[in-house]
């Protein structure tokens, strides 16, 4: 069982940021028309609901309608589920001992545990045979991190990049120039010393573990000191956390803590009322962000922000990316139909709204590319750089790497950053996922 906190981070690094693409940025774009009733495919057919577990809100209402207007003899009936996957499976089974069973759900990350409890359908008999689905053009290794075992146990529902969300003003204030699509992480730490002003209550980052789950792997990464996001080696068997050249990367954004006094600590942020934990707030310059803080930006933000690329590293330059999980139930009712509702997620008028909310398009198309300059979100901002994340991405790994989800290297970096602990905390943690993960390796190795 995993611990709460762990829990709380694996919640928070994979699928927090499903929750928010919004339609406040839709107002405005036009709402298709439903076919005429003697044009209407649904005549003749029973209606049909589909019960999707979610975190959405009512915000998601559009897509759900897009869906509808398609198969107006399908609706969507959104179940809200708290918690990681632990809430949802056991939201699963509750559903289907009251008969009511779900035909989808979103995932926190860990599919196994899913494919394990053998609750997940193999949706790649549904795909071979999606017509619709094969003309659509989607990037090299697209569903690698949600295969396994010859099965595929979920899709990407969205793809999530993320950029440095700047506070413009704040740079301006301090007489520091909107940096370039190039800059460094060197550039990235200088600016954010020049624009620090404790009496001011300034600061150039954020106090937010977004740092050390966005920023810090992506530095790894872009130096080249890791393979991937998850400091896991090229294989995704073992963790290279605990090399000396990731080790001195969480050094490094120690020191803006303990060194430069660009970012609080816990401690010191709650002496002056946590105001730079939120970037809301104008008090910080950077920050990371993705979808799920572009509407509060739009609707409540008092100063002029804009968004960067991760800075460039020495082996090259990268944009953040997460993939949520969307399954298909073995237990549904309705396989066909939820089926539709998956393949839907890669239509134009689908991924045009997913666009509109400041997630990327997963199928490659010229009419999809173009569509990021029409966007309401994005004018007036670096468009340039949001165009950046379609060709520079690298995305997560995790869904189906065993033991993944106790994976604790956030919660333990946090501490070390945010409070102070001995750095080398981290061998002793490393060593002990390593160990788990091959175990559990071995276990699904006897079962195929």
């Amino acid at each position: 069982m995993i611990n709460k906190r762990t829990n709380t981070f694996v919640i928070s690094i994979l699928l927090m940021l499903m929750l928010v693409p919004t339609a406040c940025t839709y107002q405005g774009m036009g709402k298709k028309e439903v076919e005429p009733a003697q044009n209407n495919p649904a005549l003749g057919k029973a209606p049909v609901t589909l019960r999707l577990l979610t975190w959405a809100d009512v915000r998601y209402q559009e897509l759900y309608d897009k869906f509808h207007e398609r198969y107006p003899w399908i609706t969507i009936e959104p179940i809200l589920i708290e918690g990681g996957d632990d809430g949802i499976m056991d939201k699963i089974v509750a559903l289907e001992a009251a008969g009511t069973p779900a035909d989808l759900t979103w995932v926190v990350g860990d599919l196994l545990r899913y494919e394990q409890a053998g609750m997940l359908e193999n949706l790649k008999p549904y795909m071979d045979k999606d017509k619709s689905f094969q003309e659509k053009v989607l990037p090299d290794g697209f569903f690698d991190t949600m295969a396994f075992n010859g099965r595929r146990l979920a899709v990407p529902f969205v793809d999530v990049p993320m950029w440095i969300v700047v506070n413009k003003d704040l740079l301006a204030k301090h007489g520091v120039d909107m940096p370039t699509n190039s800059w460094t992480f060197d550039d990235f730490r200088t600016i954010a010393e020049q624009v620090t002003d404790p009496s001011a209550g300034e600061y150039g980052l954020t106090t937010s573990s977004d740092f050390i789950m966005r920023l810090l792997p992506m530095k790894a990464a872009a130096d080249g000191h890791s393979a991937n996001l998850a400091y896991l080696n090229e294989r995704l068997t073992q963790s290279v956390l605990a090399s000396p050249n990731v080790m001195g990367d969480v050094r490094w954004l120690s020191e803006f803590v303990s060194k430069d006094g660009s970012m609080l600590s816990w401690a010191d942020s709650a002496k002056q009322g946590d105001v730079v934990k939120q970037f809301i707030n104008g008090k910080t310059a950077f920050e990371v962000g993705g979808d799920w803080l572009l509407p509060s930006l739009q609707r409540e933000a008092k100063f002029e922000w804009d968004v960067l690329p991760f800075p460039r590293g020495k082996a090259g330059q990268y944009s953040f990316h997460i993939y949520g999980p969307l399954a298909l139930l073995s237990g549904s009712q309705h396989k066909e139909e939820a089926y539709k509702w998956i393949s839907f997620q890669f239509e134009i008028e689908a991924q045009k709204w997913k666009i509109e909310n400041g997630a990327n398009a997963s199928v490659i198309d010229p009419e999809l590319t173009a569509y990021i300059d029409q966007v309401p979100l994005w004018q007036g901002k670096n468009i340039e750089a949001v165009k950046m994340t379609k060709d520079n991405g690298l995305v997560l790994p995790g869904a189906t790497i065993p033991g993944f989800s106790e994976y604790d290297w956030v919660n333990v970096i946090n501490d070390i950053v945010f409070q102070g602990d001995d750095l080398n905390r981290i061998i002793a943690s490393t060593e002990a996922w390593n160990k788990k993960t091959l175990e559990l390796r071995e276990k699904w190795k006897r079962k195929r």
